[in-house]
């Protein structure tokens, strides 16, 4: 299920105000900006189930191409995250994965360079092209002898190739799930609202004047139990994390 910021924020207030039996105390910009620079960025850098597994070919045309004559480097996709490995592909028949498995969710289309071609695959919708994957990875897992040497820059997406190429490229990248199925997952929920009340508790603590209604509110009480959910979503992520330890098999 997905849900949109606006319906996100709402959710965050309700249990701010306890469904408005207190007065709003922190504006809805400022939730906004705890879920777009705080908790976002943390859970894509941290939760295992905020990115999944994509593949992008590069091809070898690419080299002639004055763009990348004159810069050196590729601009992978915004969502990229990380790279996991890269690999020379000599065999186009790779390249046919998308076709292997049709009305499924893996698709092929063009990404914001245009000299990348990729199909994504959105593992957990289907268990169906589990398989496919499986013997896909298994392919690459062969080749490991000619991965490729390159630097990856997460910040401005500029992917640095270290070694010359002349066969297509596959990239094996972890890529970034909708900002609205994230808005959803419970973890999420709680993290923004441990940050929200973490922010309220610090407001709090630097005045001492009279709040909305004549409450008086309590900066501790937010201040430890914003400390509290964060570190229980922390700690959550953490034992979902599929970095706790791992290993590749090749046939």
């Amino acid at each position: 299920m997905q849900i949109t910021i606006e319906q996100l924020i709402d959710i965050v207030q309700s249990d701010l105000t306890v469904s408005g039996m207190l007065p709003k105390l922190l504006p809805d910009i400022e939730v906004e900006r705890l879920i777009k620079e705080k908790a976002l960025e943390w859970f894509y850098k941290n939760y295992a189930f905020a990115t999944q597994k994509t593949y992008y070919v590069i091809n070898k045309e690419c080299i002639k191409s004055e763009e990348y004559t004159q810069k050196g480097y590729f601009i992978l996709p915004e969502e990229v995250e990380s790279i996991v490995r890269i690999a020379f592909v000599a065999d186009p028949s790779l390249f046919q994965i998308g076709f292997q498995s049709p009305n499924l969710s893996i698709s092929l289309g063009t990404t914001n360079t245009p000299y990348l071609s990729s199909f994504v695959t959105n593992i957990g919708e289907l268990a169906t092209y589990r398989q496919v994957l499986a013997s896909f990875s298994s392919e690459l897992n062969k080749m490991a002898k000619n991965f490729v040497r390159h630097s990856f820059n997460n910040i401005n997406k500029r992917l640095e190739i270290l070694d010359s190429f002349t066969t297509h490229l596959m990239l094996e990248c972890h890529v970034r799930i909708q900002q609205e199925n994230l808005f959803d997952n419970y973890l999420f929920k709680d993290y923004v609202i441990g940050l929200s009340r973490l922010k309220i508790g610090q407001v709090l603590s630097f005045t001492t004047a009279p709040m909305p209604g004549g409450f008086n509110f309590q900066s501790d009480s937010f201040t430890n139990s914003g400390n509290e959910l964060i570190t229980k979503v922390e700690e959550k992520v953490k034992g979902e994390s599929f970095n706790s330890g791992w290993f590749i098999m090749s046939k």
